[in-house]
């Protein structure tokens, strides 16, 4: 039965016969639309006739195009009285428009046999089909496939096939049933492309339903076949069925057995594919370049580098193959995914030498690596690299890789942007890229803008796209911003994911909103959203951040299976709720529960050792560390130094600093040990490491490395050497100075008693000054004794921070040192009228392996007081005087004395002094230490030879034979 069909192009028949030179006029003898089916198709398409016609046809056609003049003639001399020459003519026109790929000029002949009364036969309806699917048309196709009425074999093939290499395999399965329900056998060319579909889509029972199919029609099918079903199996998550199949086989080519090869290494089931490749050598088949490349990047993946290694020197020895491309690059990406972006440059830099050239995978891997690092140098020097070889820079790959390396680089506005725009044929990649970049920088207006344009340009964002928005506005600490993104992704009718949900929630933590939080943890359980690792650590962080840490143990304990990252979210979230010691409890029930810690719970629990200075369990936790290898990650080696300067072993954090290797110094590393300079009071050192790291190091200094040195020299009085290095910023570095160096110099300038040149200082500054800047000037106030500024600062701080007690006590103090008691005590009632309660005073100290903290006025610990009544006797013979002036309220001096007593820091010096003997005493302090204590410790090391190390909320103060570290300069 013939049909008739229409091109699929909006093509009218009108506009074609008038407009098109390509449709001429109806010949006059045209054939009858009644005549007879040609039974002749095939011996005409193999006669010397349809020969001579391709040939003409190739002999006057360049590859890239179909010159019009030619198709014209064959179409002229065409016999529409011979229904079989039209047939042939019109095959070899649209074989050679499928062979260049001219859709336009595909439509245009499809138009002509239409006006030409042409009846599309079953040959001459799959070479317009097989035109159609070439070209990539699926409309076209679809419709076109739809009208046939004898579909055979080969139009179900070209269809199939169509839908599949356009990732819709949900219907090329359903095709293929209707296929089978036509009662059109499906020959190998079919199977393979099902069994991607299956494969793709992970349906094991759509697969199992196929192969079934297959074995009870008896088709046994050839190699191809073969591995397309192995590999449907092997992704489907079966890979029994697909060994026992594999084993039934009689023949296995090298392919078959490299895909169960990596079957097995998926599933990180090493032994047993080394037993395949053993198994492959016994029946004679040598293992290829693929199959050890298989092994050693499996072994990558995991971080099992000394078993990768191993496969990958050794890759000569198995049939003389060298490491190509491909090897190298699965070392390179193994050490980037599981952290070691150093390690993965350092092989960079050796297949470079080896003479291997990269390819756009390594060249992306390298980048990233780059980016992790901030090394904006390097990363510069490998995009200079690309730009000389012209497939690199042409890669999509690597130029939507260079938009996420500039963006964290701190250029999003000019390098991200500038290679966005480079890219001439932009994928959805590359508009998620770009929208990315600019939320990590918190640029809202321009993702805004470029959302717009993506939506302008026709693509359409997916949960990617969404995803991309609200994580990075959280990232840069832009929770409101980020759930603005969310609430367009749900309105705009996109489901979130789990990520989605994770970002949202700690968008929630981050404004505290605990409300919203609250609707995201039930639409999670209404939708039975699996409570695994992203979410369910989400919902800890979230609630910890409101402040309901019990809600947090809640969720933590109603997920089942907890995995290392659960305990991770739970042991950062008790962390930063100020439960340090529950933290480090959890640390040991987490052991017990066999699950092991990664570097992660390193850096988490370090971080709880250094709030709480709790030194030695600092130091068991870096034991760990090394005896378990995690001390290769940056990151916590630099959480190691930070640990070690925070509990007062700053000679354990240098030491630890100078073990890195020069390469796998970052710019935290080197930021951290000058902040542990800082903090201890040692400004001369923090300045020489600074001029190391930039003139040695060849390291730029960023925000965070001029915030830690201006502290270091405000710490210790060095005014001149802090101005310097302000100005340093913009002159040499072009570095605009934030908040926080304003900050810095306020409190430098302003400590070294030079009050009214502060204020001048403060009134330039390029934007309005916020409570760190009063707070700063309001401090030195405090020290100088000058109540008339210090009210002025106080001021502004009352309407920033109405609810923060430490400008209510700061000004209470000034006006109770100069016996200004009515004003004191009528700040004290501002306090109580606002609702605003003082911080009281706490201190802990490390004794064995546990934390003992104290609080102000605690009369519970006897021996205690008895131990500091008597060393009181011993120092003032010494020539203590105690300090009443930081007493805040109006009494006799003999009950002021006493209160001084019950200061807590005190007590934790006295009880470790009964506790402990000759070790250093290690204590910390929530707040500002006083000038009575300060006094104190300073007497009572040269009485009891013991070196005391304290910090406050400030600084460190190392007092050792009467004197401390700070001179007297806090």
């Amino acid at each position: 039965m013939a049909f008739y069909s229409t091109p699929f192009a909006a093509l009218h028949h009108n506009n074609l016969c008038l407009q098109n030179p390509l449709i001429l006029p109806l010949n006059p003898r045209s054939f009858s639309h009644h005549h007879h089916r040609f039974s002749t198709i095939t011996k005409y398409v193999n006669s010397s006739k349809a020969q001579i016609i391709d040939q003409t046809v190739s002999n006057s056609v360049p590859e890239n195009d179909l010159m019009l003049k030619d198709v014209l003639t064959i179409l002229h001399s065409m016999d529409l009285t011979n229904p079989d020459e039209c047939v042939q003519s019109y095959a070899v026109i649209l074989r050679n428009c499928r062979k260049i790929h001219n859709l336009q000029l595909g439509l245009q002949v499809h138009g002509r046999m239409i006006v030409s009364g042409v009846e599309l036969c079953e040959f001459l309806g799959s070479q317009l089909l097989e035109f159609y699917c070439k070209v990539s048309c699926i409309d076209g196709t679809r419709k076109l496939f739809d009208k046939m009425t004898e579909r055979n074999v080969f139009s179900w093939t070209s269809v199939i096939g169509l839908y599949c290499e356009q990732g819709d395999y949900e219907e090329t399965i359903n095709l293929f049933y209707l296929m089978i329900d036509e009662g059109v056998r499906p020959d190998h060319f079919v199977f393979p492309k099902v069994f991607k579909a299956c494969a793709q889509l992970k349906d094991y029972r759509a697969g199992k339903d196929v192969y079934d199919y297959m074995m009870s029609i008896g088709f046994e099918g050839n190699n191809c076949v073969k591995r397309s079903f192995l590999d449907m199996f092997i992704k489907c998550g079966r890979i029994d069925i697909a060994r026992r199949l594999f084993e039934q086989m009689s023949s296995n080519d090298v392919i078959m057995w490299n895909m169960m090869v990596s079957g097995y290494v998926s599933k990180r089931d090493f032994k047993r594919a080394l037993r395949y490749v053993d198994q492959m050598r016994l029946k004679g088949v040598i293992p290829d370049r693929v199959t050890w490349n298989t092994i050693l990047s499996g072994y990558a993946q995991v971080g099992q580098f000394k078993e990768a290694a191993k496969y990958f020197s050794e890759m000569g020895g198995f049939g003389e193959l060298e490491p190509n491309i491909v090897s190298w690059t699965a070392l390179i990406t193994g050490n980037l995914q599981n952290g070691y972006p150093f390690q993965a440059l350092n092989i960079f830099r050796k297949m470079v030498t080896k003479g291997v050239k990269p390819n756009s995978t390594t060249i992306s891997s390298v980048i990233s690596a780059c980016a992790n690092l901030s090394l904006e140098k390097h990363g510069k020097e490998i995009h200079g690299y690309c730009i000389k070889t012209e497939e690199l820079d042409s890669s999509l790959f690597v130029g939507n890789s260079l938009i996420d390396f500039y963006s964290k680089c701190q250029n999003a506005g000019d390098g991200a942007r500038t290679n966005f725009n480079r890219i001439k044929q932009k994928d959805l990649v590359s508009w998620n890229s770009i929208l990315a970049a600019y939320a990590i920088k918190g640029n809202r207006d321009d993702a805004i803008k470029f959302l717009y344009d993506m939506e302008l340009q026709g693509v359409v964002p997916d949960i990617v796209t969404w995803n991309g928005l609200i994580t990075g506005f959280t990232q840069y600490g832009d929770g409101k911003t980020a759930l603005e993104f969310f609430s367009r992704m749900c309105k705009l009718g996109v489901y979130p994911n789990t990520t989605s949900i994770s970002g949202a929630l700690a968008s929630c933590a981050q404004i505290k909103d605990l409300n919203l939080g609250k609707e995201i943890h039930n639409y999670t359980i209404r939708n039975n959203i699996e409570m695994g690792t992203g979410v369910g650590s989400a919902l800890i962080a979230m609630y910890s951040g409101c402040d309901h840490l019990e809600a947090a143990y809640a969720v933590f304990n109603g997920i089942s299976t907890k995995d290392v990252v659960i305990w991770n979210s739970l042991i950062a979230a008790s962390g930063k709720s100020g439960f340090g010691v529950g933290a480090l409890d959890l640390l040991r029930e987490m052991k017990l529960n066999a699950v092991e810690p990664d570097s992660v719970t390193m850096i988490s629990t370090l971080s709880v050792c250094s709030k709480l200075a709790a030194l030695r369990q600092g130091r068991e936790i870096h034991q760990y560390i090394i005896r378990n290898g995690l001390d290769s990650s940056n990151f916590v080696c630099n959480a190691l130094i930070d640990m070690y300067g925070r509990c007062g072993s700053l000679n354990k954090s240098h030491q630890v600093f100078e073990s890195l290797v020069a390469q796998q110094r970052d710019n935290v590393s080197w930021n951290v040990m000058i902040a542990a300079y800082g903090m201890h009071g040692f400004g001369m050192e923090a300045l020489n490491l600074f001029h190391r790291m930039t003139a040695q190091e060849g390291l730029k200094p960023n925000h965070v490395t001029f915030t830690n040195l201006l502290s270091a020299c405000s710490h210790s009085g060095l005014t001149n050497e802090g101005q310097a290095c302000f100005k340093m910023m913009e002159q040499e570095y072009a570095m605009e100075p934030d908040m926080e160096q304003y900050a810095c110099m306020i409190d430098l300038i302003a400590r070294s008693g030079h009050l009214s040149e502060t204020l001048e200082f403060i009134e330039k500054m390029p934007f309005e000054p916020n409570a760190a800047i009063w707070g700063s000037l309001l401090g030195a106030c405090r020290i100088h004794s000058n109540v008339e500024m210090a009210e002025h600062a106080a001021k502004f701080l009352f309407e920033l921070e109405p609810e923060s007690s430490g400008s209510y006590i700061l000004l209470a103090n000034i006006y109770a040192t100069l016996g200004r008691w009515e004003d004191a005590a009528r700040i004290r009632c501002l306090m109580k009228e606002r609702g605003v309660t003082k911080t009281p005073g706490c201190s802990w100290i490390e004794v064995g392996r546990k934390v003992y903290s104290f609080v102000v006025g605690d009369t519970s610990h006897p021996q205690v007081l008895a131990k500091m009544e008597s060393l009181y006797s011993k120092i003032k013979e010494k020539g203590y005087v105690p300090d009443t002036t930081f007493v805040l309220q109006n009494m006799e001096e003999a009950e002021k004395e006493m209160m001084l007593c019950g200061h807590s820091e005190k007590l934790a010096l006295g009880f470790g002094l009964i506790s402990t003997s000759g070790s250093p005493l290690r204590i910390i302090k929530n707040l500002r230490v006083c000038g009575d204590c300060h006094s104190v410790m300073k007497y009572i090391s040269a009485v009891e030879r013991r070196e005391i190390i304290m910090r406050d909320n400030y600084r460190f103060h190392h007092f050792v034979d009467g004197v401390c570290s700070c001179g007297d300069y806090w």
